[in-house]
């Protein structure tokens, strides 16, 4: 009998494992689901990197050196929207365009002061950001969910400071 329970619970555990990894996770509403615990790159208050997602909306912006982050057509983006931005830097020297909550703007600008700037080491693209060289362009798909309040900043050395930031409230 002893060993026919370690063989029914095997049998169960097996199966409810099976189950779960077989779950169809596209049709899960993430919106609702806790992500508070997931380490990743990119990760934000506001959502996460979408790698590999089709995208609902497609927004073109425009990094420049007046110190403004422009969208080419208005944008209305509404909470659990995957989002590509085609990020264009129109200017003459590199910006920066970065997705995250006022807090963590903060910090990524107090980051990006601590660096050299004249051997590239900024150019780090890590989901939530990218720096776009003059003349370039590139790409962020980002899932937005959690935090509705939203920045969008350019966190070169002076360059949110100067007004190179934009909030959206989703």
């Amino acid at each position: 009998m002893k060993l026919f329970n370690h063989t029914l619970a095997a049998l169960l555990l097996t199966t409810s494992s099976v189950a779960l990894a077989e779950m169809d996770h596209s049709k899960m509403d993430h919106s609702k689901m806790d992500h508070s615990g997931m380490d990743m790159e990119g990760m934000s208050a506001v959502g996460m990197p979408a790698k590999g997602a089709k995208p609902d909306k497609v927004v073109h912006v425009i990094l420049s050196d007046d110190n403004k982050i422009t969208f080419k057509k208005d944008v209305d983006i509404q909470p659990n929207d995957v989002v590509q931005f085609v990020v264009m830097n129109t200017g003459k020297i590199d910006h920066n365009f970065t997705i995250g909550s006022e807090e963590e703007q903060a910090k990524h600008r107090k980051m990006m002061a601590t660096m050299d700037h004249s051997n590239h080491e900024h150019d780090h693209d890590d989901g939530s950001s990218v720096t776009v060289a003059p003349g370039k362009a590139k790409q962020v798909l980002w899932h937005f969910h959690g935090d509705n309040n939203v920045v969008l900043s350019c966190n070169m050395p002076g360059h949110s400071e100067a007004g190179m930031t934009k909030t959206l409230t989703l």
